[in-house]
This record gives structure tokens, C-alpha cells and sequence, in this order.
């Protein structure tokens, strides 16, 4: 089949091609899924109703209308405009600083990468703590590509399922922050909800939108160099000398233009959008291009009692070497190591000529041997794998081109006033094929080189039935939903490759067919099902008290690829209460308190033992569970307690929860020490087992406002949140069967580094980070040798801290006065740690600022005793001593920034509605942070590599402009 590049896409007959095929497809999807013996749900059923029984949170913005007083879930609505007022490539970290309870970490692999949100702590070890999203009311895959877990690797990293959907189609988010939400959305809503309604069109002439934003982008934070020694601990210089790591970076850019069209009428409404974003990152070669194209059409037929939502979208996204971190095919290693890399030097190659170059201009040179160019690289790898950086960008080559069609259709029907049936299907099928190219004399690549491809192809086709009934009786009411619910996913994996026998030739038809040549085929299928029946019922009175009850049943049904089955059911209630004490008080809009609501909340949920493959891509987790038919999904029972409030007529809102859940039947996996073969060489066992429980307990506080002071309209809002975790249980105690002895397992080792380790340990929390230090004597202080004028490492561990925040807060302000607009957000993180080994290597090198100063100083004085530099950073540096290179990861920045006006063009072009122009920013300003790195950044969207610095791609400063016109 042809391959299509990014640029393909704006060939006018390739897009004709393209929509004739998606037509093609989705026809025949919703053509079968008519004889599918299965339901539908509409987009306006219970499920998007529940969307409305929130408070609205929107830039502090409050609506406490008539549907929120029926809500015993507290959640937070943040507006799609709130969104687009600064773009980002993955409008996950526009969400940044808006939300309580939530920890947002923005992906280290550039522009287009992944984010990581997580929401009330962590509540699974071995899958994902990420929330789950939806989109309309329907679940979305867990599209999350293998993260990296250890310092090693980092390259070829891909954006998850989300980071393609654009702000443009949102109409808005909501946040369900309660495991209630599990009755809605099941096992796979167990970390929490996240609901995504995009835009339709309403009745009305025709509208079109078009609209750019450009952004361009720089580092945020780096270590700081020196520049007055020569490199690997040489003479100083006489002068300063021109090396800056930063200038190996070049100027990143974000293109974002979009065109949305929306015409309709009384009876018929449809909205058509094209989007396209084309990024490059600070990392030459690095590019990401994303097009996204969606129709909806709304109908009201039979005098308004039957409504069809009908909707198709198409997202095409290319990606090339998207980098995080770690020691292997990473440039920052030499880049940031070694000076000579970008300084121009003379030529000492055979045949060179006299004139200068750099390892930029050479960094391949003809090799007659090999019959090729090869990696002009003569400093050597060093210990650390490492290459030239411009042969690294350019010569091991990671590609990765996704096509995603998702597609639907919804119907509703009033059966009376009172009662009606909904349903909906939808399609779901993302396809992603990616390459990985490793040019002959690369490292670990094969004599004539290496190449991979893989293929992931994931189908879930999701469909529901609702019988919905809303009456009122007298002072009582009552709200009931009954639904049905079908989830079916299909994953295909394949990955094959190895040595070339070709030079450079980049097939699988061209792989060595020597004897003892490496190659590689896997090939892995997957299916389950998810059937729920489950049920939703408020009882109201007087709209001041109400009672909800819910429970779900689902019955979960697992294939692999070998045939084998698997299924088991289980059954999730939930309870809610909730009183409206102002709702016994007089109508008086002077009143101070205008609106007050009390409740709690009791549920439970689960997460199931399905999708640990399309989780994962591998097995982690899934055979041992098989194996020992240990099939029971993890559960969590929570209690939630809230608050919310409405002061001086809801000009100022106030909304407080507190929270308690506790996950049990946890499946883990990780290292034991074990001694053998000697007990003064034990060595790491790895063991899976089950029993683990897991403690979140925390609050959130929402304060917002919305009044006008004179001509200014204010719009403000304050997040602040807590959460701590606890490991209560790592498992049951067990008896030796032969020794009869109680066997007690306190602490697994989860991921770990040389100087470092992360363990699930009884009594601590998710995110501890434990690390080598220096011999101490009783008193704390370090042990100095006054022989050898140094001190001494051990490798007994100490607790550093932990990778989370103690607490997090944001704040929202918006400001509006005579088209002029406003707005910025500030957020900061207190307490936590984060680990620097690249900091540590940069001081083993004699290349950081510290080292400079400590060699201008005559040395570090430790414990009254002053020791050279040299020894000092040689010996705590690199992998040696974690203590020395843990940082405090408090944060306090602003983290967006807009200034905006409206130009009143309609005033000479009526068929102009409006024209905004802005500057915009994020991530603009650091105003406090003491890490050589960004603490809120993450190398893995995963849990078990948080905190952990090992050569990480700078975050961003973006900068740039947008322009808006509405016709």
C-alpha cells in the first residue's frame, strides 16, 4: 500500500480519495452495526444529562442552576474557550493549574507528546493511573504507548490517543471526580472521568470560524554550564570559551489553523471543521504534523419527539523522532558532556582538507571498508553509548504515521412527557504503523544496520440502551436511568526486524539471512468484552433533599492470542445523599449565603483484568493472573464528603471535598533481594504476586468569582488540593511449606538506577525515591578521609522524599473591558523531590557551573576538611552518590498568559462578526524553582518513573500569536 507523507494531505485528490474511503468504512460500520443485537445511546440521554449536574467552574465562572442541586458528584466544568485562548499541540496542559485534585505532567518527548494526568492518587501498580476519557458520553481507548522505565532508553516515543484531538471541536470538559462515575463508565473509569462534549451546530444562518495560532518555542529550564575550564577536568582557560549547550537546540514551532463551518435550522444542524497542526520541536529532525477533520449533523424528527446525532471523524498524524530522555540514542548526552561537540576544530581524518568544521558539518564520513558513509565519531562512546548528536538525529531515524477513524450514530424518542429510549453506537479503529532505522556503525545496530517496524491496530465498537424517566409528584420527584451497555476491543500487535544484510537498505525483505544474525517476529491479537447492565435512580424532595442509589453489574470476557478465554463478573453499587439547607430560606437576592449544599457519597469500583495488553503492548501483569485463574478486578471503595456555596447572589462560589478511597486485590510485580548466591552478594529476584492495598485520602478547594468591577468584567478562580498516599498491605502473610516459618514481604523494588530506587514498600507511598548517600558519623555529618582528602560513598539507601507534590494550587484570572482581554494562570507545586543523575554525570565530567565555581574556590570544605574538586565531583558524581543530587521540586510559575483584543471590524463589514487578535505564552516564567531541570515535566506518562532526571529533553517556553475571525 502507498505510504503518505504529511504533506501528501494537501493534495486536493488525496483528500477526495480519503473522504470516499472513510465514507466507505463508516457506512459499512453502522450498516452492520444495524444488525448488531446490541443498543444505542444518544448524546442527550442520562449520560450527558449527568454532565449538567455539576457546578460550573468555568474560569471561575459559577451556575448553580436547577440540575446541580440533583447532583450528589461534585466535578468542575472548564469551557472550550478557556482552551483555545493559549493552544497547545496537546490541550491536556491547557488544563494545567484549572483543576483541583489533579496532577498534570506534560510529556518530555516535545511537541505533540503525551501528558500524564492523574486524579486523586494512584489507585493500580501495574496499570495505568491516567484518567479515562470520553467523548460525547462514550469511552475512549486507552491509546498509551509503552513510557520508559529506567535510564537506559527514551527514543521513539509516540503522543497517546488524546494529544490528537484539537480544542477547536470542544465545546467542554468535565471532570467527574468521584468513583461514582464507575456506574456510567465501568472498570476502565476506575482513576477517575474525564468528559470531553465537542460542538455542534444550533439553528441559525451559516457561521464560519477560521482561525490561526502560532507559537514558537525555546527551553525553559536548563543546567547551568561552565565555560572557563577545558573539558574532562583541564587547565583553565585564558579565555572564556564559546560552548552553549543550548545552542545545539533551534527554535521549535507550533502551526495551528482551523475552519469550522455550521449552518442549521429548526429541524436540522450541522457543523464541519478542518484542523491542522504542524510542529517542529527544539531537537533538529524532530516534527509532529497532525490534520483532523469532523462532521455532526443533529435532526429533530416527528414534531421534535425523535432526535438523530450523527457523527464521523478522521485524524491523520505523522511523527519523527520524538525524544524523552535516557543514555541510548539520546544527543544531550554528548552534547551536554562533551564541549568539543559544538566547537569547530581542524579536521584529523585521512584527506581532510585545512579548513575548519564541526561534528554538525561531519558527522558522517566515507568508509571504504563498509562500502558506505559511516559515523565520524572519534571521542568514542565513553560508557554512556554515546554518538555524535548529529548522527544521532539524523541517522537513527524513529517514524510513526497514525490514521484514526471514529464514527456514530444516536437516537432518542420521547415515549411521553416524562419517559423516553435512547441509544447509540459507535466505531472506534486506530491504526499505527512505525519504523525504526538505525544506520550501519550506529551503536548496538547490526554491521550493515538495523531496522524495525511495527503495527498496532486497535478496533472498540461501543454501543448502549437507556430507558430514562423524570417525573415530578407533588414535593417528590424522581430521576431514574436503566442502561445497557456492550464495550467490545480488538487489539492487533506485530513487530518485526533485526540485522540488515543489505548496507542501509531499510526492508524486512532485506534482513540478514547469516547464520547467528539477530531478527525478530512477534505477533500478538486480543479481544475482550465488556457487558454491563446498570441503573441510576435520584429521589428528590422539594429539591432540597435527595437520595441516589446506583449499581452496576459487568461481566468481563478476555480472549488472547492463543485461543485461551477467560471471564468473570462483579457488581459495583454506589449511594449518595445530599441536603440544600438554603432551600428552606426566602427568596432574598441581598442575602449573604445564596446558595448552600451539603453531601456524601459511597461507591466502589474496579479495574478489571482486561486490557493489560493493550495497556501495555506486552504481558505485564496479565500471566500470572491466568496462571493462578486470579481474575477478580481490583476494587476501590470510596467516601466523599462536599460543600458547595454561593455567596452574594453567586458572584463569589465556594466548592470543598474531602475524600478517602482504599484500592484492594492488587496485583504487583517488581525486584526482591534475595541472598544468593551469599548473603554478602544477594541478588534481585523478580516476583510477581497479589494482596497489595492501597490508602488515597486528601481535599480540594475551589474558590471562584465572577462579578464587574465598574466596566471590568473578573473572572477568578483558586485551586488548592492535597492528596497522600498509602501502602497499607503488600500482601498477606504466608508460611514457608517447608520451614513452616511466616514469610513477610515488606518492599518490592519498582524501578531503580545506580545511585537510586523507587520500591513498593508496606507504609510508604507511591513515588518514594530512596538513594545512596555518604558515609555519615552519629552525629549526620559526612565522613571525611584526611589521608586522601576525600569522602566516601555507601551503598546503604536513605529515604529522599517523595516524587508528588505535598500540595498543588492554581489561579485563574480573566479580565475583559471594552474588547480588551486579559488572562493568566499561575501554578505551583510545594514539596516533593526530583533526582538529578544528569546533573551528577555533568559534575563527574567537570562540565557544570558547580564545578567551576568549587575549582575558582580551591575546593569544597566538607566537615572542616577542604577537599579538591576534582576528587570531590569524581566521586560523588555520575551513578555514585543519589543524596548529593536530590533537589527540592517546588515550583511556582506562570504557566499561561493572553492578551487579547477584539477589533470592532463589524462596524464597517456587517457580515464580519469578530476579529481577535493575541499575543499568548505559556510556560513564560519560572518564579521559583531551585532543580536544574522542571520538576513538573515527566520522561514517562507512566507511575513508576516519576521524578527521575537522566538527560530529559527540556520543557518548553512558548511564545507567539493567534488571530480569530468569525463571518
Amino acid at each position: 500500500m502507498k505510504e503518505h507523507n504529511v504533506k501528501d494531505l494537501t493534495n486536493r485528490y488525496y483528500l477526495h480519495t480519503m473522504y470516499v474511503s472513510t465514507a466507505k468504512k463508516i457506512g459499512i460500520a453502522l450498516l452492520l452495526s444495524t444488525i448488531v443485537p446490541v443498543s444505542m445511546l444518544y448524546a442527550g440521554n442520562k449520560k450527558e444529562n449527568s454532565t449538567h449536574l455539576i457546578q460550573s467552574s468555568i474560569a471561575g465562572k459559577t451556575n448553580l442552576s436547577q440540575d446541580t442541586l440533583k447532583s450528589s458528584d461534585i466535578s468542575q466544568q472548564i469551557d472550550g474557550t478557556e482552551l483555545m485562548k493559549v493552544r497547545d499541540a496537546n490541550f491536556v496542559n491547557s488544563l494545567i493549574g484549572r483543576l483541583a485534585g489533579t496532577t498534570i505532567n506534560p510529556g518530555a518527548s516535545g511537541v505533540g507528546g503525551s501528558a500524564r494526568m492523574v486524579l486523586r492518587g494512584y489507585r493500580s501498580i501495574l496499570k495505568s493511573n491516567n484518567v479515562l476519557f470520553t467523548l460525547d458520553g462514550v469511552p475512549l481507548p486507552r491509546l498509551e504507548a509503552r513510557q520508559p522505565y529506567n535510564i537506559y532508553w527514551g527514543s521513539g516515543q509516540t503522543g497517546d490517543g488524546i494529544a490528537a484531538f484539537c480544542p477547536d471541536d470542544i465545546e467542554n470538559i468535565s471532570v467527574l471526580s468521584t468513583a461514582a462515575a464507575s456506574v456510567l463508565y465501568g472498570s476502565r473509569s476506575a482513576s477517575g472521568v474525564v468528559m470531553i462534549n465537542t460542538k455542534k451546530a444550533h439553528a441559525g444562518k451559516l457561521r464560519v470560524k477560521v482561525g490561526n495560532s502560532t507559537t514558537f518555542s525555546s527551553p525553559l529550564v536548563m543546567p547551568e554550564f561552565q565555560q572557563t575550564y577545558n573539558w574532562r577536568w583541564g587547565e583553565k582557560l585564558s579565555h572564556p570559551q564559546s560552548w552553549n549547550p543550548a545552542d545545539f537546540f533551534r527554535t521549535g514551532h507550533s502551526i495551528n489553523n482551523s475552519l469550522a463551518l455550521s449552518i442549521g435550522n429548526e429541524y436540522n444542524q450541522t457543523r464541519v471543521s478542518a484542523i491542522t497542526m504542524n510542529g517542529t520541536g527544539i531537537i533538529p529532525n524532530n516534527d509532529v504534523g497532525r490534520y483532523n477533520f469532523s462532521l455532526r449533523n443533529t435532526s429533530s424528527l416527528l414534531r421534535h419527539r425523535l432526535k438523530l446525532d450523527v457523527n464521523l471523524r478522521y485524524i491523520h498524524t505523522a511523527e519523527q523522532n520524538m525524544q524523552s530522555q535516557g543514555m541510548y540514542g539520546n544527543p544531550l548526552v554528548p552534547v551536554y558532556l562533551l564541549p568539543d561537540v559544538l566547537l569547530e576544530r581542524i579536521p584529523v581524518y585521512p584527506g581532510s582538507s585545512d579548513k575548519k568544521y564541526s561534528y554538525k558539518d561531519l558527522f558522517e564520513v566515507y568508509d571504504p571498508e563498509l562500502g558506505g558513509n559511516a559515523q565520524y565519531w572519534p571521542l568514542g562512546e565513553m560508557g554512556l553509548g554515546m554518538q555524535n548528536p548529529y548522527w544521532t538525529i539524523n541517522r537513527n531515524m524513529y517514524n510513526r504515521k497514525k490514521k484514526r477513524l471514529i464514527g456514530g450514530i444516536g437516537a432518542k424518542f420521547d415515549l411521553n412527557s416524562w419517559l423516553n429510549v435512547s441509544g447509540r453506537i459507535q466505531y472506534d479503529r486506530d491504526k499505527e504503523f512505525g519504523t525504526q532505522k538505525l544506520y550501519a556503525s550506529t551503536v548496538f545496530a547490526g554491521r550493515l544496520g538495523t531496522y524495525y517496524e511495527n503495527e498496532n491496530k486497535n478496533t472498540q465498537i461501543y454501543s448502549e440502551f437507556l430507558l430514562n424517566a423524570r417525573k415530578a409528584m407533588g414535593d417528590f420527584s424522581i430521576d431514574a436511568t436503566l442502561g445497557n451497555s456492550v464495550c467490545d476491543t480488538k487489539f492487533d500487535y506485530s513487530n518485526s526486524g533485526g540485522e540488515l544484510g543489505t548496507l542501509n537498505l531499510f526492508e524486512l525483505s532485506a534482513l540478514s539471512k547469516r547464520e547467528g544474525a539477530y531478527s525478530m517476529h512477534l505477533q500478538r491479537d486480543y479481544h475482550d468484552r465488556t457487558t454491563s447492565l446498570f441503573m441510576l435512580a435520584q429521589l428528590g424532595y422539594k429539591n432540597r433533599l435527595f437520595l441516589d442509589l446506583g449499581g452496576r453489574m459487568e461481566w468481563l470476557k478476555f480472549w488472547d492470542d492463543d485461543d485461551s478465554r477467560s471471564s468473570t463478573d462483579v457488581f459495583y453499587p454506589s449511594a449518595g445523599v445530599s441536603v440544600v439547607p438554603t432551600g428552606w430560606l426566602s427568596a432574598n437576592p441581598d442575602r449573604i449565603l445564596s446558595f448552600l449544599k451539603l453531601n456524601y457519597t459511597y461507591s466502589e469500583t474496579g479495574n478489571s483484568f482486561t486490557d493489560y495488553i493493550f495497556l501495555n503492548k506486552e504481558r505485564v501483569g496479565l500471566e500470572p493472573r491466568l496462571v493462578d485463574n486470579n481474575l477478580e478486578p481490583e476494587r476501590t471503595k470510596s467516601h466523599e464528603i462536599g460543600l458547595n456555596a454561593g455567596f452574594l447572589n453567586d458572584k463569589i462560589s465556594l466548592a470543598f471535598t474531602m475524600y478517602k478511597t482504599s484500592t484492594s486485590d492488587l496485583p504487583f510485580g517488581g525486584y526482591v533481594s534475595v541472598p544468593y548466591p551469599s548473603t554478602d552478594s544477594p541478588t534481585d529476584l523478580y516476583l510477581m504476586d497479589t494482596g497489595c492495598r492501597i490508602d488515597n485520602k486528601g481535599f480540594e478547594l475551589v474558590l471562584g468569582t465572577n462579578m464587574n468591577i465598574g466596566q471590568v468584567k473578573w473572572n477568578a478562580c483558586l485551586t488548592y488540593s492535597i492528596n497522600k498516599n498509602e501502602i497499607k498491605q503488600l500482601r498477606e502473610v504466608r508460611k514457608n511449606p517447608v520451614t513452616g516459618e511466616d514469610v513477610v514481604l515488606d518492599e518490592v523494588k519498582m524501578a531503580e538506577g545506580g545511585s537510586w530506587y523507587i520500591p513498593l514498600k508496606k507504609g510508604g507511598s507511591i513515588g518514594d525515591i530512596y538513594v545512596t548517600d555518604l558515609q555519615r558519623d552519629a552525629q549526620g555529618n559526612v565522613v571525611v578521609d584526611k589521608v586522601s582528602q576525600n569522602v566516601t560513598p555507601t551503598r546503604d539507601y536513605v529515604y529522599a522524599g517523595n516524587a508528588d507534590p505535598k500540595y498543588a494550587m492554581g489561579l485563574t484570572n480573566s479580565f475583559a473591558w471594552k474588547g480588551m482581554e486579559l488572562d493568566f494562570v499561575i501554578h505551583a507545586r510545594f514539596g516533593g523531590v526530583g533526582l538529578s543523575m544528569t546533573q551528577a554525570v555533568m559534575d563527574q565530567f567537570g562540565v557544570s557551573q558547580a564545578t567551576a565555581v568549587a575549582r575558582d574556590n580551591g575546593g569544597l570544605w566538607v566537615s572542616g576538611v577542604n577537599i579538591p574538586a576534582k576528587n570531590y565531583y569524581q566521586t560523588v558524581g555520575g551513578a555514585r552518590t543519589g543524596a548529593m543530587y536530590t533537589y527540592d521540586a517546588t515550583n511556582i510559575r506562570l504557566a499561561e498568559m493572553s492578551i487579547a483584543y477584539h477589533i470592532p471590524v463589524n462596524r464597517w463589514a456587517k457580515w464580519i462578526q469578530d476579529v481577535r487578535v493575541a499575543l499568548v505564552g505559556r510556560n513564560l516564567l519560572m518564579l521559583y524553582n531551585k532543580a536544574p531541570f522542571d520538576p513538573e515535566s515527566t520522561a514517562s506518562t507512566g507511575t513508576w518513573y516519576q521524578g527521575i532526571d537522566f538527560f530529559r529533553q527540556p520543557s518548553y517556553r512558548n511564545m507567539g500569536f493567534s488571530v480569530n475571525l468569525t463571518f
